[in-house]
């Protein structure tokens, strides 16, 4: 991989520096400050040397405007009279490296060494703190997001409604018969039912706009913002007979499941109704707990 480094006001003899590192690394060189931002915002860059003092600024201040624009690893040349003046201030801006101007070729390929390796830490961290992120906002089973950062989307999504008076609905799902499923065939073919049932709830609703959440062990909570109960009636009555009609066959079982929904929403003309989230999802659970009653597999809307 080639790591591309920026000098900024220093002359550095390239041709000193060892063959292995300098196929490794591209080296660019510019005049001053306001040339070394350009650069950085026109591309990536895993390190940036620059001088203390800068035709246009101080080598300092061109470090903390260049941490904005790029995530290149910031180094800073000094003179040897004012290096211990310069680590303390460095420090406070949490510049990676301070070097001497005396320092010998071997140095600052040392130098240059940490900060691609430094570079490559924090790409590292970056990536695994994503990787966190999406595993705390989504079931790693089926995909959905989490229980908690829906409720803090549909929070936002209601109150945006109450303001501007939009229709928003919800429809809570429950997959019948899968405590029956886990008991007579294990849990893994439980949750293949139940991944199944996600991908098809996936491809009926509008994506960026509607959400799908796992809300609990076999439930699913749809929000579909902009959209009146009788719209979301019509979307719970198709995935329910895609559902039904989906043959799932985990380790050659062929499993039929048939699922529940209960519809309620918030309407800009009800006066209020359904304003408050534990009302609306008070009415969803009802209407839910009524369709499973009536023997399941069917839709029970509630405005």
């Amino acid at each position: 991989m080639e790591h591309r480094i920026l000098l900024v006001n220093h002359c550095l003899n390239i041709d000193q520096l060892p063959d292995d590192f300098t196929k490794q690394c591209t080296f660019e060189a510019v005049a001053d400050g306001k040339s070394g931002l350009a650069k950085l915002a026109d591309g990536a860059w895993c390190a940036v040397l620059a001088a203390a003092a800068l035709p246009d600024m101080r080598g300092l201040d061109f470090l903390t405007q260049a941490a904005a624009c790029s995530d290149a690893v910031p180094l800073l040349l000094v003179p040897d009279a004012d290096l211990a003046a310069s680590l303390i201030e460095a420090n406070k801006r949490s510049v990676f490296r301070v070097t001497p101007e005396s320092a010998p070729v071997a140095a600052l390929v040392a130098v240059f060494r940490d900060a691609v390796r430094q570079f490559a830490l924090i790409g590292q961290e970056r990536e695994q703190r994503l990787r966190i992120e999406q595993l705390t906002l989504t079931d790693p089973l089926t995909g959905c997001l989490s229980r908690l950062h829906l409720e803090e989307h549909l929070k936002k999504e209601l109150s945006r409604s109450s303001r501007y008076g939009h229709y928003l609905s919800v429809i809570l799902c429950d997959v019948d018969g899968l405590k029956g499923v886990n008991e007579s065939m294990g849990r893994r073919v439980g949750d293949q039912v139940l991944a199944g049932f996600a991908r098809t709830a996936r491809q009926l609703i509008r994506q960026d706009i509607d959400t799908i959440t796992r809300w609990g062990e076999d439930e699913f909570l749809l929000v579909l913002p902009e959209t009146p109960i009788r719209g979301a009636g019509r979307v719970a009555a198709r995935l329910r007979e895609q559902f039904a009609a989906l043959d799932c066959v985990p380790d050659g079982h062929q499993v039929s499941c048939t699922a529940s929904f209960g519809v309620a929403g918030f309407a800009p003309d009800g006066a209020g109704r359904n304003a408050l989230l534990d009302d609306l999802l008070l009415i969803a659970g009802r209407c839910l707990l009524q369709a499973k009653a009536a023997g399941g597999n069917q839709v029970l809307c509630c405005p």
